[in-house]
């Protein structure tokens, strides 16, 4: 059987891997998930007992809502709606949303909601209950509950089993993009278009100009054509029809009518100035831009590189880091740094592997091992760069996004930890093609053969770590799901006393309106349990008004410990705990303790939020280090000598500079 080319079992390798890859993520579970905008505050609680019916039930969440797609509803126990129909987002707090009730008898009532995030536009749907006129359920003793609905094994991690997908192919389009335009300012013209290129190298501008042209356009399709997709899964999440139903005004009320759907116009509109631009480049003639040389390097490098900047920008803007308004933009810009790098990089890597093949069949291995001697440095160079600018805004991501250690044993944490495994071998190809196979690329003729086996399986490790990034950004970041795993309602209260040398130890758990326990523990001079007491009577005493007192007796758990389960305590407020401990060998002994029971009102969910001031730090230290990063690079690639590491050393110089700034205004 004859063998295939290299270059066709390369693409049927790439072929596979997209196919495993998309049917991976077909496999995740679809529908909708506990999303972004997390709950954060409810009037009345959650498991609540409130003594008068409310007026309102008040919701607040994480990110701002979109008022047309988010609303509240309000339930009784037979599923009957009890609210006014009247919800609405707050103007001047769009975290916040309410809903005005109907006069409600005693009962259990569960409170609905839907909203939409107008940060990175992700639906959430949840639900709790309150009641009216009687206490609360407990938890099991010992088991306090969290304040807000927790996601259960087997609930679905994604909205779509299609968002991920579009989120890659997305990603995948846009760094392709502007990364193929630098590699060929950067890299690929300074060698083609130099006054000691050979006759066969300039031969080779036109077709390999040609390839990187191409290949540019198929990147711009791409992003073009997933950025709908996106659309489109946008809007059936959002609605809650099928896909086929959103076409027509679901499709125009997203587009109109949420933040979300006003960045996607913006990024097409970058992306329809990049198209314009591509083809002023693309039919102006080199004796034109020989007359014009100014014009002609602003139409061709500048304008489709800054278009297509600002696409990407967009990704950014509705990213995670734009939904923590107390370091938004830095947080954003760090995320556009990081998505800069990866173009510059990754975008670079697919057009070196598919021009490679080009350059090997085209050049003599003389001018070959020249040529590509001369464009790898340059390369590597914008890829140490790239690399070092990824792992500095990464750990500033990460920091925003995961914040605690307790955070990465999530769907998130995990798929980031996911992210950086893949990172590894990506690297270590890097490195051997930089320190093994740059070296031979002048004197030996199988180097160049090496180069592009290493530049390939860098693409495709690179696709497949792309999916990683498409499916990280659709899930909710890490620490708002380490934030509910948190008991987030009152810890109870513990407290001690010693009486005629009989130590006395009191915990009340949950310590809210509803069903409590008592637990009192008793120990002698010695330490030592006192598991003999005949009787230990607790007098329950509301404190702020005149309210019969509650007398009841503790069950002996042979320990030195006496529960008392299923206490009901109803009413918000200070109480006392009177105890009388009868013993066969001793004097009864009377201990008294205060305690308040948390009110029934509005309660905040316990979020792990971000210090402003250390997140301000670390975007100065992130500064810092980027520019230390740049001036190095400079100084390796030439220094003052040559342009680019002028303009390199010049970048790093301002960076530090800022930073140094920043550091001083704090």
């Amino acid at each position: 059987m004859k063998r295939q080319p290299y270059a066709a079992r390369t693409a049927t390798r790439a072929l596979l891997i997209v196919v495993l890859a998309v049917s991976l993520l077909w496999l995740l579970p679809a529908g909708l998930a506990y999303a972004h905008a997390s709950l954060v505050s409810a009037d009345p609680a959650p498991n609540s007992a409130v003594q008068q019916a409310p007026e309102r039930v008040t919701v607040g969440f994480s990110e701002p809502l979109e008022a047309g797609f988010s609303d509240i509803r309000v339930l009784d126990a037979q599923g009957r709606r009890v609210d006014q129909g009247d919800s609405a987002v707050d103007s001047q707090r769009p975290t916040v949303m309410s809903v005005t009730l109907q006069p409600l008898p005693n009962g259990t009532y569960t409170v609905v909601w839907t909203t939409l995030s107008a940060v990175d536009g992700h639906l959430l749907r949840g639900s709790y209950v309150f009641h009216v006129g009687e206490a609360a359920p407990g938890p099991p003793p010992g088991e306090p509950a969290p304040s807000q609905p927790v996601a259960q094994p087997g609930e679905p991690l994604v909205q779509s089993r299609l968002e991920p997908v579009a989120r890659w192919l997305v990603l995948l389009g846009g760094l392709a993009l502007l990364g193929g335009l630098g590699f060929e300012v950067l890299v690929l013209r300074p060698p083609l278009a130099g006054a000691d290129a050979s006759k066969a190298v300039r031969r080779l501008r036109a077709p390999l100009s040609a390839r990187s042209a191409r290949l540019v356009w198929l990147a711009w399709g791409l992003f073009v054509a997933a950025s709908v997709g996106q659309l489109l899964v946008q809007a059936t999440v959002a609605t809650g029809l099928p896909l086929l139903k959103v076409l027509g005004s679901p499709l125009v009320s997203i587009l109109r009518n949420t933040t979300w759907g006003d960045v996607w116009t913006l990024r097409m509109e970058w992306l329809a100035v990049t198209a314009i631009v591509l083809i002023i480049k693309a039919t102006s003639s080199p004796g034109e831009q020989g007359q014009k040389p100014a014009l002609a390097r602003l139409y061709v490098h500048a304008l489709p590189m800054l278009s297509a900047s600002g696409a990407l920008f967009t990704l950014s803007w509705t990213s995670h880091g734009a939904a923590i308004p107390e370091l938004r933009w830095q947080v954003v810009l760090s995320d556009y740094l990081h998505l800069l790098a990866a173009s510059f990089w990754v975008g670079g890597l697919f057009h070196l592997a598919l021009g490679l093949p080009l350059v090997l069949r085209t050049l003599p291995q003389r001018e070959r091992g020249v040529f590509l001697a001369g464009i790898v440095p340059r390369f590597s160079a914008v890829a140490i760069l790239s690399v070092g600018t990824l792992v500095v805004t990464g750990l500033y991501s990460g920091w925003a996004q995961v914040t605690v250690w307790r955070a990465v044993d999530t769907p998130y944490g995990l798929t980031l930890v996911a992210k950086v495994g893949l990172l590894v071998p990506l690297m270590a190809l890097a490195a051997l093609n930089l320190l093994w196979v740059r070296p031979r690329l002048a004197v030996e003729s199988a180097a160049g053969r090496w180069l592009l086996r290493f530049v390939t399986g860098e693409a495709l490790l690179a696709v497949v770590l792309l999916l990683s990034v498409g499916l990280l950004t659709s899930l909710e970041p890490a620490r708002e799901v380490a934030s509910r795993r948190v008991p987030t309602q009152p810890p109870g209260y513990s407290a001690q006393d010693v009486v005629d040398g009989t130590a006395i130890y009191l915990k009340v758990t949950p310590g809210w309106l509803g069903t409590n326990r008592f637990l009192v523990a008793l120990e002698d001079r010695s330490g030592d349990p006192i598991a003999n007491a005949e009787d230990v009577a607790l007098r329950l005493t509301y404190l702020d008004a005149d309210v019969e007192p509650t007398a009841l007796s503790a069950a002996n758990l042979t320990n030195g410990q006496y529960l008392i389960e299923g206490v009901q305590v109803s009413i918000a407020g200070a109480w006392e705990a009177a105890l009388t401990i009868r013993r066969p060998d001793a004097f009864d002994t009377r201990a008294a303790f205060r305690f308040n029971i948390a009110a029934s009102g509005a309660t905040r969910a316990s979020p792990i939020v971000l210090s402003p001031d250390t997140g301000r730090l670390l975007w100065a230290l992130e500064l810092a280090l980027l520019g230390l990063l740049f001036l190095g690079t400079g100084v390796v690639i030439g220094g003052r000598s040559n342009r680019g590491g002028t303009v390199v050393m010049a970048v790093g110089a301002a960076a530090i500079l800022i930073a140094m700034a920043l550091l001083a205004s704090r």
